[in-house]
């Protein structure tokens, strides 16, 4: 059984948070977000499980919203939606193919920085967020999240 894709949710103005289905499981906001646009986005998603914010709005967030998301159980990753067009498709996909790589690289003893240098190489993903999959539960077999955003 391979891995299915991921699907992230791609955000690119506030005014969209309130829209957004409550099953959302990886959300990435193209806009600097207040903190009550952060506790928007909780309520309105409460199975949000990843969140991807450009480095310049990562940066900028205050301790006390980063130990929010931590203890809300949502994994923060600074990283781009590199060559996503919104106005195609509201949600940036990770292939199937760029799981089982990383899966694979993984399984041949290879270090991070190896991966994430094969990784980002095969398809624009940010570091972090390769960091992120690699060690969640999600790329291993019977995991406890198997309907994550799949396609």
């Amino acid at each position: 059984m391979g891995l299915g894709s991921i699907r992230i949710r791609v955000v690119t103005n506030r005014d969209e948070i309130p829209s957004l289905e409550q099953e959302e499981r990886a959300v990435h906001l193209a806009f600097r977000p207040s903190d009550k646009d952060l506790f928007s986005l909780v309520k309105t998603c409460p199975s949000i499980e990843i969140l991807q914010l450009p480095a310049s709005s990562y940066d900028g967030l205050s301790k006390f919203i980063k130990m929010y998301l931590s203890s809300s159980g949502i994994h923060l990753v600074k990283g781009d939606v590199s060559g996503h067009w919104h106005d195609l498709n509201n949600y940036f996909v990770i292939p199937s193919y760029v799981l089982e790589k990383i899966k694979e690289l993984e399984v041949q003893g290879r270090t991070e920085e190896e991966i994430i240098g094969e990784v980002t190489n095969l398809r624009k993903i940010s570091p972090d967020m390769i960091l992120h999959l690699l060690h969640s539960s999600f790329l291993s077999p019977g995991s406890e999240r198997p309907e994550m955003n799949r396609v």
